[in-house]
C-alpha cells in the first residue's frame, strides 16, 4: 500500500537520491554529470527553508518510491498571495505502470495540501526534463491540471 506523501527526512535520503539518479539518466540533461554535491544542498536548502520550502517523499513498504520539491513565494510583480512553483516531481523507474502512477497522483495530492496550507493562489508544477511528457501530461489531467505554458528550448 502506498502510504501519504512525507515531508522530506534524513532517512530516505539514500532512497531518494537513487531516484533522482534514475530521473536524470532520462532527460535531455543526460549528458551531464550527475552532481552529488547539488543534490545534497538541495536536499540541505529544501529542510533550511521551511515552510515555504515543500520537499515530499511517498513511501511503500517504508521504501522511497517517489520525491518532490518545490518553493511558495509571491509572484515577482505582485505583492499577492504566494503561489507554489514545484521544480521536482520524480518516482521510481523500476516499479510498475501502476504503481508509478499512484506514486506521482500522491505526491500531486500531498503539493495540494501543502499549497492549500500555504494559502498558495496557484500551483504550478514544472516539466522540463523532456522525458515520457505523454504519460506525464495523462496523470496531470488526471490530478485536475490544466497546462498554462510551456517549456521551449533555445541552443
Amino acid at each position: 500500500m502506498i502510504k501519504h506523501a512525507h515531508f522530506f527526512l534524513k532517512k530516505f535520503l539514500t532512497f531518494a537520491h537513487r531516484i533522482l539518479i534514475q530521473q536524470h539518466a532520462n532527460t535531455v540533461f543526460r549528458d551531464q554529470t550527475f552532481s552529488n554535491w547539488k543534490f545534497n544542498t538541495n536536499f540541505d536548502g529544501v529542510v533550511a527553508r521551511a515552510p515555504r520550502t515543500l520537499g515530499l517523499t511517498v513511501t511503500y513498504n517504508d521504501e522511497v518510491i517517489g520525491v518532490a520539491w518545490g518553493t511558495a513565494d509571491s509572484y515577482i510583480l505582485s505583492d499577492g498571495p504566494l503561489f507554489v512553483t514545484v521544480q521536482l516531481i520524480a518516482v521510481d523507474l523500476e516499479i510498475g505502470p501502476l504503481r508509478r502512477a499512484k506514486a506521482f497522483l500522491s505526491l500531486v495530492a500531498g503539493i495540494k495540501q501543502w499549497a492549500a496550507s500555504m494559502n498558495a493562489s496557484h500551483s504550478f508544477i514544472h516539466v522540463t526534463t523532456g522525458s515520457n511528457l505523454a504519460a506525464t501530461d495523462r496523470l496531470m489531467k488526471a490530478a485536475g491540471a490544466q497546462t498554462v505554458g510551456g517549456a521551449y528550448v533555445v541552443r
